[in-house]
């Protein structure tokens, strides 16, 4: 039938019909939060919530849950310890310790790119606003994509979540507190 248009179905997807690459972390935090070895972390739902809110991460291949579980347990530790008096004493080491463990699992647990890396710098910010610091970016930008590369580089290249490279990278940031 010459001249003749057959209509198109068009469907709209939600965004969330698209599945998550990074679905399988997301789903073995949630589980250790609800009744896993993380059920009292302190930590765990702020790096879900911003694991929660990112679209495009993979995992890293091979993934091992281990990396993160063990970041966050280990950051737990330390934090229970000084959240009490976090800004007010050794402010500079609390923020690398608590930190240093969660990024490296992070970026352990997640395939590279740029958004992971985006990630890593937005969860340095969270966790600093936990210990009632503010972090104080460079800003110049050729010395701000320094910084964040080479904390990045740092947890990439870590092989222990308490990494004293990425440890070295992050007692390098200017903190100011308490907030």
């Amino acid at each position: 039938m010459a001249g003749r248009v057959e209509p198109i179905e068009l469907k709209v997807l939600h965004p969330d019909a698209t599945p998550l690459r990074h679905r399988p972390l997301l789903r073995h935090l949630e589980r250790s939060i609800v009744d896993g070895e993380l059920q009292d972390s302190l930590l765990a739902p702020v790096v879900l919530e911003a694991l929660d809110q990112e679209t495009e991460l993979g995992l890293a291949s091979p993934y091992d849950p281990w990396w993160i579980t063990t970041g966050i347990r280990l950051s737990d530790e330390y934090y229970v310890r000084v959240r009490l008096s976090a800004g007010h004493r050794d402010w500079q080491r609390d923020f690398a310790q608590t930190t240093t463990p969660i990024l490296v699992g992070l970026a352990r647990s997640l395939e590279r790119s740029a958004d992971a890396q985006a990630l890593i710098v937005r969860v340095c910010d969270v966790l600093a606003a936990r210990l009632r610091l503010r972090l104080i970016w460079p800003e110049e930008p050729d010395a701000l994509n320094d910084v964040k590369n080479a904390i990045y580089r740092a947890c990439l290249d870590a092989t222990d979540v308490e990494s004293d490279e990425v440890l070295v990278e992050l007692a390098g940031l200017t903190l100011v507190g308490p907030q």
